[in-house]
């Protein structure tokens, strides 16, 4: 998992998530309501496909509109399988991980890219 996150508001736009997503070298954010709390991801793949494929200028398209909703959430103690199920029952690309004991608090996110990561060091360490 990576523990450092990146956040924007859901008032913000698809150009604004996109300069923080290039400004944190992040895939993906949390996206935030007025009360800071989370509400949604945001993806680079979402971007794409409501500027890119939609052709619709991405300063006009609001991060509220593009997220992926509810959050799917794990804990930090699940193993790395059960983690890949929640990816696949749910079809998304990136989990959250929260505190088990305070589910609103975040500890970081779950890529795919992590999962690739923890492959190759499985492999190494044989």
């Amino acid at each position: 998992m990576t523990a450092k996150l990146s956040y924007i508001l859901q008032s913000s736009t698809a150009q604004e998530a996109a300069l923080r997503m290039d400004q944190d070298n992040a895939s993906a954010l949390v996206v935030l309501d007025s009360n800071e709390t989370p509400v949604g991801v945001v993806t680079h793949r979402d971007l794409v496909r409501s500027s890119c494929i939609e052709g619709v200028p991405c300063n006009s398209i609001l991060v509220q509109d593009i997220m992926s909703t509810p959050i799917v959430t794990i804990d930090p103690y699940s193993p790395v399988e059960a983690a890949a199920d929640v990816m696949k029952q749910n079809n998304v690309r990136h989990l959250l991980v929260v505190d088990s004991d305070t589910p609103n608090k975040l500890l970081g996110i779950l890529s795919s890219r992590d999962f690739a990561l923890y492959i190759e060091n499985e492999n190494e360490e044989k």
